[in-house]
């Protein structure tokens, strides 16, 4: 398959090579997303390039297989003697630097860490040393996020303030899955997006020539399927206690959001579940939302903002049971095709925040945008508690979003509903955005032909940026 994606990132770690001067890059981000891949494309025909992959072995396994690449990357025979100690490679590696351009990469590297935990110490000593005077190019790469944040780029960290630039490697975008997903339709590469979470590899799963319907049973409903057990097997290797876990997620998936709503579904404690829900949301799994404009308190929600985690909590782990059964098929067709409109609507506010995002970031919002997200309070007027999908606010100006997700048009009822929300607010300019998958009325459409205020966003629309 052709390299997709990663352009930015491409270019900057491009700049970074041609700077000629010592580099320390940390490169970071969940398992499957694609860093091995954004790596290996930038390294692809450079010379005086190496890779190291840490390994869950020794010490002396990795040292050795270090070596070996050191060698390779400073042009020795990579068969010669394993250096004696991790401060004896990395001094040799960065004075073989000095007169050229070496790049090198250590994957994973909390494997190593976790073989020698004077790693750290060590390297930066050697940095140190020799960084004034030296061509490297060095990568640390890490799927463990809670290590890479804080015991390579936190402040107590021995790496600290020697990081040149950093990337945080986050799934694919709806627009840029597209590029897996061209041959379906704009509602299916919507779904197959969800499902996968943008993930890197993931997305390269799906076959182009088989229905959408195929591709979900797939990957998801059969003892073999490649991401049957994958929402499981991911948190064994990160946490302890899967379980406890995989419990929290399933609640959450199927409507308990709030802190007390959570620990009672799951028979946790307040002070537990918190320590629960903060390694969730270090890995990029669970996010702590509250309303626009508002501070962290009793109104903060949790969601599950992985797709695929959401899809298995949600679709699979209910039908463990009938999979192992075989019943693929009778899944689909009385479980899943039912379920996934509900599935669909949060991701379909995702998408939504994704366009917005790409709008702001490329200046097409007419005014300069301080807060942006969701809101949900009280309505004093109506008496009712009230949410809006997408808030984007400004000093005089305010967009208020709404996102359906349905077999209908829209009609302007939908648009009166969000302008009666939208005077909950102060700001004097107001502009509406409506999202829908299958389109609008014509009343609708005609409605936003005289207003600049209205913006209509079917799937084709959100799909041409």
């Amino acid at each position: 398959m052709n390299f997709i994606g990663r352009g930015y990132e491409l270019g900057e770690l491009e700049a970074q090579y041609n700077s000629n001067q010592f580099e320390l890059t940390v490169m970071y981000g969940r398992r499957r997303v694609g860093k091995t891949t954004l790596i290996n494309q930038f390294i692809d025909k450079k010379n005086n390039a190496g890779y190291f992959i840490g390994i869950e072995s020794s010490l002396a396994y990795n040292l050795e297989k270090l070596s070996e690449a050191i060698y390779q990357a400073t042009g020795f025979p990579k068969n010669l003697p394993s250096f004696r100690n991790l401060t004896e490679a990395f001094t040799f590696l960065f004075e073989e630097s000095r007169e050229k351009r070496v790049v090198f990469v250590i994957d994973e590297y909390p494997y190593l860490a976790s073989a020698e935990a004077s790693v750290s110490s060590e390297l930066q000593a050697v940095i140190d040393r020799y960084r004034t005077d030296s061509q490297l190019m060095l990568i640390l790469c890490g799927s463990s996020m809670s290590f890479m944040e804080n015991q390579v780029l936190g402040y107590k960290s021995p790496l600290y303030g020697r990081r040149t630039a950093q990337y945080k490697i986050k799934p694919f975008t709806y627009i840029e899955s597209r590029s897996f997903l061209s041959t379906f339709s704009y509602e299916e590469a919507a779904i197959l997006f969800a499902i996968t979470g943008g993930v890197a590899e993931y997305l390269s799963f799906i076959d182009s020539n088989i229905s959408m319907k195929d591709n979900i049973i797939n990957l998801y409903f059969t003892p073999r399927s490649r991401l049957y057990e994958e929402p499981a097997n991911l948190l064994q290797q990160e946490l302890r206690e899967p379980k406890v876990y995989n419990d929290i997620l399933s609640a959450i998936a199927n409507g308990a959001t709030r802190h007390n709503e959570i620990a009672t579904k799951t028979a946790q404690s307040s002070g537990s579940l918190s320590i629960y829900l903060k390694s969730l949301i270090e890995l990029g799994i669970v996010e702590k939302r509250t309303p626009v404009g508002e501070k962290e308190g009793r109104k903060s929600i949790y969601v599950i903002i992985d797709g695929m985690y959401r899809f298995w909590h949600q679709l699979v782990r209910p039908n463990i049971q009938a999979i192992e059964l075989r019943q693929a098929e009778a899944i689909y067709q009385k479980r899943v095709k039912e379920g996934l409109s509900d599935f669909m609507g949060f991701s379909f506010e995702q998408m939504a925040q994704e366009y917005v995002e790409h709008l702001i970031q490329s200046q097409q919002i007419p005014f300069y945008v301080k807060e942006y997200g969701i809101w949900w309070g009280n309505n004093p007027i109506k008496r009712r508690q009230e949410e809006i999908d997408l808030v984007a606010i400004g000093d005089e100006d305010i967009i208020v979003g709404e996102c359906k997700w349905r077999n209908q048009l829209l009609g302007q009822s939908i648009l009166k509903e969000l302008k009666d929300k939208a005077r909950l607010f102060s700001q004097d300019k107001k502009h509406y955005m409506l999202f829908s998958k299958s389109g609008f009325s014509d009343a609708l459409l005609n409605e936003s032909k005289v207003s600049e205020a209205i913006r209509l966003i079917d799937l084709e629309k959100m799909y041409s940026l």
